[in-house]
């Protein structure tokens, strides 16, 4: 779903509405000033007493906690079952963009002063959940028979340790989606220091202006990555549709989607003047914190949404007890090293670790939404009956 880079395309284009303003005071040379405001003394609240920076902090807060508290259920449910380590710190990665988005908005509505530097720790969440999103596609793959060979290649798996190189198509696409995280670190850092030189200037699309590049690099990025995992899902759909990838997909990438199409048609009202800052809301209000608000807003429902995308049930082995206890599932979920060593390690590399790892464990048959997908590294008929009857295989881990 490459939504929030076609919608930021459309925002950029919006923003020309604006543009005519950018000769108004002066000199070319400088960033278009804010429209004026209403004066303070003449603001009015907009619900009881509370005026609308009040009332938004207030309303996004609440949501961001009833949003936090339903992944918090899908969390602890997931690390108190960590049954299948290699893929379940996958999922706890993607459940905690809800939380990271939640927390965001609300710092941005709550400081919407300095919200501008926040706003591109959304695209920084964003690009840690695809990240573990490929990742569990791969996992999904090689917990199958013949797993690892559907992905490098007919006999991969017996000479894996040679050296082999890993097939165009998984690097190209392996390097595409993880390009995302380091991209949006960088993007986040440099919006961060031109802001603070004043070579930001998000009301402006000049090329003397730093926004209108970082737009175009974050767009490019967001669009590489999105489509990289598409096309990954398309090769190998028969074996990834039983796990209802698409539904996991847009769960999560739907956060960014939405809020992308909510800042275009903001972006739209305000360049045309429907929306102008009045006696309830100033420019700040409308540009920063309104698109944060209604982000907020749908935190919950995501979160729910979510919670159904990726239930616990498929991992509860009958008889199979957790292979490690919910502090370490979470400093699993947390070390996010594997991701970010992807780029050093290679496809090769590290999907052979992953499929170790959940031999090491000894995977259950993984009960996928529709059937039941058994473990290339699973049980044995001899390990199976003997969960059966109360004796645990797994390894210290």
């Amino acid at each position: 779903m490459a939504s929030s880079s076609s919608m930021h395309v459309a925002y950029l284009v919006a923003r020309k509405l604006r543009d005519h303003n950018d000769n108004n005071n002066g000199t070319d040379d400088a960033c278009p000033t804010d429209p004026i405001n209403v004066p303070a003394d003449q603001m009015k609240p907009v619900v009881g007493s509370l005026m609308f920076h009040d009332f938004a902090t207030i309303l996004s807060g609440a949501c961001s906690l009833a949003a936090l508290l339903i992944v918090s259920v899908a969390v602890i449910r997931h690390a108190t079952n960590f049954s299948n380590p290699i893929q379940q710190r996958q999922v706890i990665r993607i459940l905690m963009l809800v939380p990271w988005v939640a927390l965001f908005s609300f710092l941005i509505v709550w400081q919407e002063d300095v919200g501008e530097y926040l706003v591109e720790s959304l695209d920084f969440g964003c690009s840690i959940a695809i990240s573990a999103f490929l990742l569990l596609l791969c996992d999904y793959i090689l917990s199958n028979p013949g797993g690892f060979d559907q992905l490098f290649g007919q006999g991969a798996s017996k000479v894996a340790r040679e050296g082999v190189d890993s097939p165009k198509w998984l690097k190209r696409t392996w390097y595409m989606v993880l390009q995302y995280l380091p991209v949006s670190i960088i993007v986040w850092m440099a919006t961060a220091i031109s802001l603070a030189v004043g070579t930001y200037c998000g009301a402006s699309n000049k090329p003397k202006f730093a926004h209108i590049w970082l737009s175009v690099i974050k767009m490019a990025s967001t669009t590489f990555a999105v489509l990289a995992c598409l096309r990954f899902y398309k090769m190998q759909k028969t074996q990834l549709t039983p796990h209802k990838v698409m539904l996991k997909f847009l769960a999560f990438k739907g956060i960014i989607g939405l809020n992308a199409l909510q800042v275009f048609i903001i972006g739209i009202l305000v360049g045309n003047g429907t929306i102008k800052p009045n006696e309830h809301m100033t420019y700040h209000d409308i540009k920063t914190a309104l698109p944060s608000l209604l982000l907020a807003c749908e935190m919950p429902l995501f979160a729910t949404l979510l919670f159904f995308a990726f239930p616990v049930s498929v991992y509860k082995a009958e008889g199979c007890g957790p292979a490690a206890g919910p502090i370490t599932a979470m400093a699993q979920a947390f070390n996010i090293t594997d991701l970010m060593s992807c780029f050093v390690r290679g496809p090769m590399r590290l999907l052979r670790e992953q499929q170790w790892g959940m031999q090491r464990a000894q995977s259950f048959p993984l009960h996928a939404e529709g059937g039941v997908v058994v473990s290339e590294g699973g049980y044995s008929a001899g390990a199976y009956n003997a969960q059966q009857s109360g004796y645990s295989t797994h390894p210290p881990v």
